[in-house]
């Protein structure tokens, strides 16, 4: 069994809907997270998937706590970090890191690369000085693919998967145990994806990398992770082993995604039926009553519409929150 470095318990994370000219009151909160639990194992890939704005993001940006939790625990090796203060989280950010989806939004323009990578060794004491964190820069730089001497130019000199390589390498620069990857090949083209994914397993089984993978490409997740969590309206519907849940979804949110997901053997593609689903996401701040899901779903009951399921254990590694799975 593997250990567990990261659990969350019943995280939530609302935001206050204000109102008034003079005098803001609160009207409403968009509950962008809302009773998430999960685990992340050691040296393993947990996946966090859904459609845009089902809070995977918000999610993931609690976790790290650069956003404060409204409700719920973050245990990190054991240790709860929900409620410290911000000099109790710096031994903790030394080992969470975060690749994020736009790098260049997420790299100082005014900074060289050799700055950018170099900060966070500087600043956590990994290096004694300037000259080895300039010597280390160079064997990142090697380790993700791009050339020493491009340490010295700005992120603007660089292309998009070039970016995102210089985003890793400050990333993976202090040796974290965990981090987050939130969509980090979306705005890249498929070669240069799959050579970002491969660099990821790569560094996952050379360096026992635990990573939380947020990501709209399923047929990445299925690639790069070992456990998914699908998410709906900010809580998670099906949760599972990656090859269990692709084999067979039981949630009908779940089967409906997977649906969509092209298969590369043609014969197989044009035998299988696709499952559309009628409306759009209902709004984060009037959420329908029972199951969120109900609205679209093509098997409710009027259960459904009472009763939001809890998130029941079906197997060992397997949960769902559906009335119609038994």
């Amino acid at each position: 069994m593997s250990e567990i470095l990261l659990q969350v318990l019943n995280l939530k994370k609302y935001f206050p809907v204000k109102q008034g000219f003079f005098i803001k009151r609160t009207v409403a909160e968009v509950k962008a997270v809302d009773d998430v639990s999960f685990e992340v194992m050691k040296g393993k890939t947990f996946a966090l998937v859904g459609e845009s704005g089902c809070g995977k993001t918000t999610a993931a940006r609690t976790i790290l706590r650069l956003t404060d939790p409204t409700f719920g625990q973050i245990f990190f090796n054991g240790k709860d970090l929900s409620k410290l203060k911000y000099k109790e989280l710096l031994p903790y950010r030394k080992r969470m890191q975060i690749v994020f989806q736009d790098p260049m939004g997420s790299l100082n323009p005014r900074m060289t690369v050799a700055q950018i990578v170099t900060e966070p060794m500087l600043f956590h004491g990994i290096v004694k000085n300037r000259k080895e964190a300039y010597d280390r820069a160079k064997t990142l730089m090697q380790m993700v693919g791009l050339r020493p001497f491009h340490l010295d130019r700005y992120p603007h000199q660089f292309s998009g998967g070039q970016r995102q390589r210089i985003a890793i390498a400050r990333a993976i620069s202090i040796e974290p145990d965990f981090i987050v990857l939130d969509e980090p090949t979306s705005s890249l083209d498929v070669s240069v994806q799959a050579q970002i994914v491969n660099m990821f397993l790569d560094f996952q089984d050379r360096f026992k990398f635990s990573y939380l993978f947020i990501s709209h490409n399923l047929s990445l997740v299925r690639f790069i992770s070992h456990t998914v969590g699908i998410m709906y309206l900010g809580r998670i519907v099906e949760m599972g082993d990656t090859d269990e849940i692709f084999e067979e979804p039981l949630h009908p949110y779940s089967k409906a995604l997977l649906s969509a997901t092209p298969i590369p053997d043609p014969i197989v593609e044009r035998a299988r039926k696709r499952i559309i689903l009628t409306g759009g996401v209902p709004s984060p701040i009037k959420r329908p009553d029972g199951c969120f899901f109900n609205p679209r779903c093509p098997y409710k009951m009027d259960i459904c519409e009472k009763e939001y399921p809890e998130l029941r254990k079906i197997s060992e590694n397997r949960r769902v929150a559906c009335h119609l799975v038994k």
